[in-house]
């Protein structure tokens, strides 16, 4: 199962558990990069916060773990972050964990042509 959801500026944040890892995908403008962090099973779904430098994730797991998306990245934090002020971010269900739920597989390539022998024309 994994989770959606915008930050301001256009920012898609995917969440998603593997086993007893939490991904968090983040992409802007084109640009998509990944953390994971090992959490262990999610005990609530996990929450996206808007902050005033981006946005933090919660995720409650064996322990609490915070990651704060800015600059088009997730890094993890080692203390709760003050969220004071932060609204919550409304999550959506997503396929995959791929961060793209309206993309399809691309179909099969055609095969080339065969090649002319040189000096043939």
């Amino acid at each position: 199962m994994a989770y959606q959801g915008e930050l301001a500026g256009g920012v898609t944040v995917t969440i998603e558990l593997r086993g007893n890892q939490t991904q968090v995908g983040v992409a802007h403008g084109g640009q998509r990069q990944g953390s994971g962090r090992t959490t262990g099973p999610w005990r609530t779904g996990p929450k996206l916060w808007q902050t005033v430098d981006g946005g933090v994730v919660e995720i409650s797991g064996d322990e609490p773990t915070w990651l704060r998306i800015a600059q088009g990245g997730a890094e993890a934090l080692t203390t709760a972050p003050d969220l004071e002020g932060a609204t919550a971010v409304r999550l959506t269900e997503v396929e995959g964990g791929g961060g793209q739920p309206g993309l399809k597989p691309m179909a099969p390539m055609t095969p080339m042509k065969p090649l002319k022998p040189l000096g043939q024309d």
